[in-house]
């Protein structure tokens, strides 16, 4: 969490720890701070709590961290069900000596034996319906809360553990609550009893928390099946080849990011977990124009492979495939003025796709220019942002624009999207196995005559910057379902979070 160069400590003293738990409530309050907060933020938030209790230099770094972010999330517990939060206690509060308990590979099997805290804290949970695990760690709850299984933590853990555990919980956007131990060790060790005691009772008051990601993928899966799609598409019945290869393009492969946007922004925005109708045909437009995209793509890169198949104009042929992608952009136009959807929405919905669809060609083109010619790194960034950002930005457009939000993120969309956007490509860039002329580290290699390890050092350095300033975006989203939306979203799409 911290770079200190001495071992981070708890306070010893109760008043104390009471001291920068309270200062730190406060300063969120003051500071109108949203979760999820990054960790920069909480390290230059901690460094002035302590300042301002004079409690600089004593190594509370990292407990002043916990705070700030426990108040961070406290504020948006309650929207989270108990049922929906796991208690998650360490191995270190058994009665060492004496427990007999088996272990699974979750963690403790508790037998109620009476001789340590951990039945009286089971019981306690048990009667608010919370889940309790008794656990080494809390490495795995991240991955809990990305398939749904949990909402939300409530921990109590040694500094040593949470310093471990912080950048995960982080990375995934985990609401919690941390109650760290009194000193490290596994042993005869003690906790804040009142301030997890708070933590477990806090109340719960049945307001939206936030989108579901498991939810929205279930949508995502039943939608992109074969039998769906073929029932919103026009085909003419006797061109089964031509029908069987659409149907392929749009349900076969791919992670469909950019229809799952579209779902969560109206989710978030319009508070609800339900899904009208229209958003199920919105969605499909949405990826009709990115599969087209990718086939009018492979044929001008002459690739001959994409998701581990051959490229459908290697499969039906360029003049064929050159059709599919035609017809894919048609239905996607025709599918947004759908009868489905809300006539008040339709004339923004293709202004946004007409948009979308422009910015990509030019940026095409673009790459097409450049590779006849001197192109530097400003050059080939660029490209990339017309190339990249269209879609995933025309998707939150579109979920905007079914929630009836639409002018108040606009601009804020824009933005996000141009930098989501470049770094996904980077990224992309990065993972290539082979020289790919249109790719940054390739365009760095013809213009500075530098080695791929050199360029691809430089390459990763703009990487690192486009993704932190993506994250640094979200900072400016008062609207907190929708922060945790795109940052948890940022993580799948630059594979930060699996």
């Amino acid at each position: 969490m911290t770079e200190q160069t001495n071992k981070q400590q708890v306070p010893q003293d109760f008043q104390t720890r009471c001291a920068v738990r309270d200062a730190a409530r406060r300063l969120v309050v003051a500071a109108n701070l949203l979760p999820p907060q990054r960790l920069e933020n909480l390290q230059h938030f901690a460094s002035k709590l302590l300042a301002d209790l004079n409690l600089h230099g004593q190594n509370y770094d990292d407990y002043a961290m916990i705070w700030l972010n426990n108040a961070v999330w406290e504020r948006h517990f309650p929207a989270i069900p108990r049922s929906r939060r796991l208690l998650l206690l360490p191995f270190c509060l058994r009665n060492h000596d004496e427990c007999q308990a088996p272990r699974d590979d979750l963690g403790l099997i508790c037998q109620e034996c009476g001789k340590c805290r951990i039945p009286e804290l089971s019981a306690q949970a048990d009667a608010l319906e919370m889940p309790v695990l008794v656990a080494e760690s809390s490495s795995r709850v991240a991955e809990w809360v990305e398939a749904g299984e949990i909402e939300a933590v409530v921990g109590v853990s040694c500094l040593n553990s949470l310093e471990k555990a912080f950048p995960a919980m982080l990375r995934h956007a985990v609401p919690g609550l941390a109650v760290p131990l009194l000193r490290d060790g596994c042993k005869d060790t003690e906790y804040d009893e009142s301030f997890l005691a708070d933590a477990m009772q806090l109340s719960e008051d049945g307001s939206f928390a936030m989108v579901s990601i498991p939810d929205v993928q279930t949508q995502m899966t039943e939608l992109f099946t074969e039998r769906i799609v073929s029932s919103y598409l026009r085909f003419d019945k006797d061109l089964e080849i031509f029908s069987k290869e659409i149907v392929h393009s749009l349900c076969a492969h791919g992670k469909h990011y950019r229809p799952m946007i579209a779902y969560a922004v109206y989710s978030a925005l319009s508070r609800s977990g339900e899904y009208p109708e229209f958003m199920r045909v919105a969605a499909l437009a949405v990826e009709c124009f990115h599969k087209a995209s990718l086939i009018h793509d492979d044929i001008e890169d002459n690739d001959s492979e994409r998701y581990g198949e051959p490229t459908m104009h290697q499969r039906i042929g360029v003049p064929v495939a050159l059709n599919a992608g035609d017809f894919l952009v048609g239905e996607g136009y025709r599918l947004f003025c759908h009868e489905s959807i809300p006539a008040t929405m339709r004339a923004e919905m293709v202004a946004q796709a007409a948009q979308a669809h422009s910015e990509l060609s030019l940026g095409q083109a673009r790459e097409f220019e450049l590779l006849q010619s001197a192109v530097t790194l400003e050059m080939c960034l660029e490209t990339h942002r017309l190339k990249t950002s269209p879609a995933f930005r025309v998707a939150m457009d579109i979920g905007a624009i079914a929630a009836g939000k639409f002018n108040d993120y606009r601009i804020f969309f824009q933005r996000f999207a141009d930098l989501l956007g470049v770094s996904y490509q980077l990224h992309d860039d990065l993972e290539d196995a082979v020289a790919n002329p249109a790719s940054s580290v390739d365009c760095l290699m013809r213009t500075t005559n530098c080695s791929r390890e050199d360029a691809r050092r430089v390459i990763m350095d703009q990487y690192e910057q486009y993704r932190r300033k993506a994250f640094e975006c979200l900072d400016e989203l008062t609207d907190v379902p929708l922060k945790i939306l795109l940052w948890r979203l940022t993580g799948k799409v630059l594979k930060d979070v699996q």
